[in-house]
C-alpha cells in the first residue's frame, strides 16, 4: 500500500533511492529571500515538486531550525523532530517524511536553537547527519530563514547555487541586494539565480528583475541569472489555507505551470563554476563556517 504524505519513508526506499542517487552528485541549491513574506517556502517546496515530476529524487531541508515551516505548509505530521536528532534520540532516518509528489523532507523544529547557537559536537551530528541522507538525492533544496542573519549565510554560501525569491515590492528588492551583497563581500558567492514571485504578468516581473540587477550590477561584481517569474493565482492562496501543494494538488494553474518551467530550467542548466560543486563540499565547507565562527568570537 502507498504510503501517505507525512508519513516516515522507509528503509526499502531509502535504500532503493540511494542507488538511484549515486550516478551522479548531489545538486545543492539555496532557496532564499531578503525579506519574509515573499512565497520561499512555497517557492521552495513546490520547485521540488516539479523537479520530482521530471524523475528527480528530492531532498528538502526546513532550514529554519527554531521555526519549522514546510511541514506547517504541506500539513504533514512528523514522527520527530531536529531536537530529537540533536539529543542523540533519533536518527535522521527516523524523522525522514515523505511529502506531495514524492519528494523527501527534513523537518525543523520549532524551539530549538539557531545553528550558531549549538555546540561543535551538535553541529558535527547534524552535519553529519543530513549528509548521509543527502547523498542518495538528486536535489537537496535548502529553505533557508530569511533576512541576512547568520544562519542564513551558513547554508547560503556553503550550497552550490543560491536562488533569491523576490516580489515587485521595493522592500523586496533593496532587502535582496543586501542579502546578495554580504553574500558576495563577505562570503565570495558570485552566481545568483532569481525567481520573482507572486506578480501580475511577466513584464511586472521583467521589472522587478531589472531593478535589482541594476543596483546589483552597478556595486557588485556578481553574475545574476533570470530563473522565471510566479503569477499572482488566487489558489496559490487557497492551497497555504488549506495546507496543500499548489504543484501536486493544481498542477494546471497558473502558478504550478510556471513553477514546472522554472523547474525545467533549473534541470537544463548546469551550475556556475565548479569551485563550491556539490555535496563533496558543501557540509565540509558548512562546518568549518561555524567552527571559524566560534573561534572568530573567543
Amino acid at each position: 500500500m502507498e504510503q501517505a504524505p507525512g508519513t516516515r519513508i522507509t528503509m526499502e526506499k531509502q535504500l532503493k533511492s540511494l542507488g538511484k542517487a549515486s550516478r551522479a552528485v548531489t545538486r545543492v541549491i539555496s532557496v532564499t529571500s531578503g525579506k519574509g513574506g515573499v512565497g520561499k517556502t512555497h517557492t521552495a517546496t513546490n520547485l521540488a515538486i516539479s523537479l520530482a515530476s521530471l524523475g528527480c529524487s528530492v531532498l528538502v531541508l526546513d532550514a529554519d531550525l527554531g521555526l519549522a515551516n514546510v511541514d506547517v505548509l504541506l500539513n504533514l505530521k512528523p514522527q520527530g523532530t531536529l531536537h530529537d536528532v540533536l539529543k542523540g534520540s533519533l536518527r535522521l532516518d527516523d524523522i525522514l517524511l515523505e511529502g506531495p509528489g514524492g519528494i523527501s523532507i527534513i523537518p525543523a523544529a520549532s524551539g530549538v536553537e539557531e545553528l550558531h547557537e549549538l555546540r561543535s559536537e551538535e553541529k558535527l551530528l547534524l552535519l553529519e547527519e543530513i549528509e548521509r541522507i543527502a547523498y542518495r538525492y538528486d536535489y537537496l533544496l535548502i529553505d533557508t530563514p530569511a533576512g541576512i542573519g547568520s544562519d542564513v549565510m551558513y547554508f547560503n554560501s556553503a550550497a552550490a547555487e543560491v536562488v533569491c525569491v523576490i516580489n515587485g515590492e521595493p522592500t523586496s528588492l533593496t532587502d535582496t541586494y543586501a542579502l546578495i551583497k554580504v553574500l558576495s563581500t563577505t562570503y565570495g558567492e558570485k552566481n545568483f539565480s532569481v525567481v520573482v514571485n507572486n506578480v501580475a504578468d511577466e513584464t511586472e516581473a521583467a521589472a522587478a528583475f531589472r531593478k535589482l540587477t541594476r543596483t546589483v550590477e552597478r556595486f557588485l561584481k556578481v553574475k545574476v541569472r533570470y530563473l522565471g517569474w510566479v503569477p499572482a493565482d488566487g489558489t496559490v492562496r487557497e492551497c497555504v489555507m488549506r495546507q496543500q501543494a499548489i504543484s501536486a494538488d493544481f498542477p494546471s494553474s497558473k502558478a504550478s505551470l510556471s513553477l514546472a518551467a522554472i523547474a525545467r530550467k533549473v534541470a537544463e542548466q548546469k551550475p556556475e563554476g565548479t569551485v563550491k560543486g556539490g555535496m563533496q563540499f558543501f557540509f565540509r565547507q558548512l562546518l568549518e563556517m561555524t567552527s571559524y565562527g566560534e573561534e572568530a568570537s573567543c
